[in-house]
């Protein structure tokens, strides 16, 4: 598929600037490092993590929600947080850009926070302290994965690799890892959560924006006659709705443009607000 999702539905790819860093990928690297430094610094990591970590025993038994949120932010160590921000980085920065600063946060922690609630459902009784934005970041690579599914990544810097291949893989690896019963240092239901949350989320927009446009094609299609417009106006109205309209019809809600989507709704309110009675 030549089409990947974006917040606005299935758009073509469009070239990124590597370099780019967008501010909520920024905000969420600096305030990411700054807790990992300042608890390095205090020396007390361990009463820190028992706060500010997950503890599923404690959030269902001593109601201490906040830290389904606060654990996004904690790391157990330099190459914890260095995985996690090097993903947040590489694959959040295009994400933001083509979806908007908040709705990618929500995205973000929508994916972090519900991970963190399943993990806590799965281990009630649990005492083991879970940290990281690794269900927060596994959200951010199915996304991705769906954005830009044919684009090539490299592992470990040698092997080329089509992104939807490597989500898939990461995927198999973290259901299969999440059914064994040993005890691991890593949480992996929290990751498979992270995962399955993001394609939820994704599905559910898409499917939330396409009724939007199909509405948006409804009320235009009942369109014929315009009486307060003249009648240069109404033709070229007229016109681009009928051209955008042939293209739905022939290829679909996924070959729209940014800007063919936002004229169908400016020429469907503009159209129908003449229409009122007075």
């Amino acid at each position: 598929m030549r089409y990947q999702y974006t917040s606005r539905g299935f758009r073509q790819n469009t070239n990124r600037n590597p370099l780019l860093l967008p501010n909520g990928v920024k905000l969420l690297l600096i305030i990411n490092i700054s807790v990992f430094v300042l608890m390095e610094l205090s020396g007390q990591e361990n009463i820190l993590f028992q706060i500010f970590g997950l503890v599923p025993r404690a959030v269902f038994h001593e109601y201490k929600f906040w830290q389904t949120f606060t654990y996004l932010f904690v790391h157990g160590g330099f190459f914890h947080i260095l995985f996690n921000m090097f993903v947040l980085w590489m694959f959040g920065k295009d994400l933001e850009v083509d979806w908007g600063k908040i709705e990618f946060l929500i995205f973000y922690f929508v994916c972090g926070i519900g991970s963190g609630l399943i993990t806590v459902l799965a281990n009630i009784h649990s005492p083991v302290v879970i940290v990281g934005a690794s269900g927060a970041v596994y959200g951010v690579l199915v996304a991705y994965g769906f954005t830009y599914p044919n684009r090539i990544v490299y592992l470990y810097g040698v092997l080329p690799l089509k992104v939807k291949y490597m989500v898939l893989g990461f995927g198999i690896i973290a259901f299969f890892a999440s059914l064994s019963a040993a005890q691991s240092k890593v949480s992996h239901i929290t990751h498979l959560s992270g995962m399955i949350i993001g394609i939820i989320y994704i599905l559910y927009n898409f499917k939330r924006k396409n009724i939007h446009l199909w509405f948006i094609k409804m009320k235009l299609g009942s369109i014929q006659d315009e009486q307060n417009h003249t009648e240069d106006e109404q033709s070229q109205i007229k016109s681009q709705v009928d051209k955008i309209l042939d293209k739905l019809n022939d290829q679909g809600w996924e070959s729209l443009t940014v800007q063919e989507e936002e004229f169908l709704t400016s020429a469907s309110k503009s159209l129908f607000d003449d229409r009122s009675p007075n």
